[in-house]
C-alpha cells in the first residue's frame, strides 16, 4: 500500500507571495538570495523621447467665443490652435 505524502497548505507573506514553496512540479527552485537579476527594460536611453521643439507651454484663459473662433480657424486651415494663436499674436 502506498503512503500518501502530507501536502502542506500554502503560506503567504504580507505581499501575497507564497513562502513555503520548495519545488515546482518536482523541479527544485533556485535560492533567490544567491541569484543576481537585472532588468533590460526601462531607463533612459540615448536618443529616446520627443525632440525639443523650442516652444514653451502657456496657459491662457479665453472666452468661449474666442476659443470657438480659434478652433474654427484651425480646422479650416488644417493647423493646430497653437499655430493659429501664434500667427495672430505675432501680427498684433
Amino acid at each position: 500500500m502506498m503512503r500518501r505524502r502530507k501536502i502542506q497548505p500554502p503560506v503567504f507573506d504580507a505581499e501575497g507571495y507564497q513562502t513555503n514553496l520548495k519545488n515546482l512540479n518536482g523541479t527544485p527552485l533556485p535560492d533567490l538570495s544567491k541569484v543576481q537579476t537585472f532588468s533590460r527594460w526601462g531607463g533612459a536611453r540615448k536618443g529616446a523621447g520627443r525632440k525639443a521643439s523650442g516652444r514653451q507651454p502657456v496657459l491662457l484663459r479665453l472666452t468661449p467665443k474666442t476659443l470657438r473662433a480659434l478652433r474654427a480657424a484651425a480646422r479650416k486651415q488644417g493647423k493646430t490652435i497653437s499655430d493659429i494663436a501664434e500667427e495672430r499674436l505675432v501680427v498684433a
